[in-house]
């Protein structure tokens, strides 16, 4: 007698291949050969995404690092226990036409996913070393800020890799600065682990099994990130697996060894206790590191 899959729930931040793995995962059927009903909430923003596991509204999320190290400063409990990628360039500060140089953003409207999530601040921190006075405002979504610009209602955007070429390609907008992505990816809570470790391992499985595919069957993954970015051209999503087949780690171990001092340098001007995070504080890397001898 088959048992019932368990059921549990994940955000998802940003609508981006960089954060795809949760929901390929449930549209190609891993998570329920790990025995797991999901279900998922979209687009939610970093912070959104990791209150909203702190709260319990769902098990699971990927987001940022920010908002993990901001939690754990905070005497709460997020914990990062799979990263996806390698640290790399997953968004772009894009420009309107015309607009080549930063001095040239000096009284723009930038639009963000959320002004206070982690690209915002990483634009905010660049228009402060450029000099430059313009505004972050906060549109909820990739595809909104992408409408936004196409429709000059701002001048300049953050937009993920994946909607960079087509921006580029039918709107001639410029890439001004890429922002890098550190250490975030898919995050649960100390609680949920002591609470039910079995349900931790099992999502932890079925993430790493959606990583293989996504490495190694095109054929299966372009079609589905379609579907999920939104993108008609199947060009255009082949090259971004391309680019992106490369920077998925096939051992998703979570590390903050790279950017604990950064971390700890951001985190602290709003969270003090923040300068005495270790990397261990953030991270359990317990699930991907039994991985081998579990097979």
């Amino acid at each position: 007698m088959n048992r019932s899959p368990l059921k549990a729930h994940a955000a998802i931040a940003l609508r981006a291949a960089f954060q795809s793995v949760i929901w390929l995962g449930v549209e190609a059927g891993c998570f329920r050969q790990q025995g797991l009903d999901v279900s998922l909430t979209l687009e939610t923003g970093g912070p959104r995404a990791a209150d909203g596991t702190l709260r319990g509204d769902w098990q699971f999320c990927h987001t940022g690092d920010l908002p993990i190290a901001e939690g754990v400063a905070q005497d709460r409990d997020p914990v990062l226990i799979v990263a996806p990628t390698l640290p790399h360039e997953a968004a772009f500060l894009m420009a309107r036409r015309g607009i080549t140089r930063p001095e040239q953003l000096a009284g723009a409207r930038i639009g963000g996913v959320d002004a206070q999530g982690q690209f915002g601040r990483a634009v905010e921190a660049l228009l402060k070393a450029w000099g430059v006075a313009a505004t972050v405002v906060s549109l909820g979504s990739f595809k909104a800020i992408y409408r936004a610009l196409e429709r000059g209602e701002v001048d300049a955007g953050y937009l993920p890799v994946d909607l960079r070429f087509p921006g580029e390609n039918a709107f001639g907008w410029n890439a001004i600065q890429g922002l890098p992505v550190g250490a975030g990816g898919i995050v649960t809570t100390r609680r949920l682990i002591a609470a039910d470790r079995p349900l931790v391992e099992a999502f932890v499985r079925a993430c790493v099994d959606t990583i293989a595919l996504f490495k190694t069957r095109p054929d299966v993954v372009v079609p589905l990130l379609q579907r999920f970015l939104q993108i008609e051209d199947r060009a255009s999503v082949a090259q971004l697996h391309a680019y992106y087949a490369p920077l998925f780690q096939a051992t998703p171990r979570p590390s903050f060894a790279s950017e604990i001092g950064s971390l700890r340098a951001v985190v602290a001007r709003k969270y003090p206790a923040a300068l005495n995070l270790q990397p261990e504080d953030l991270m359990d890397a317990a699930f991907v590191d039994a991985l081998p001898r579990t097979g």
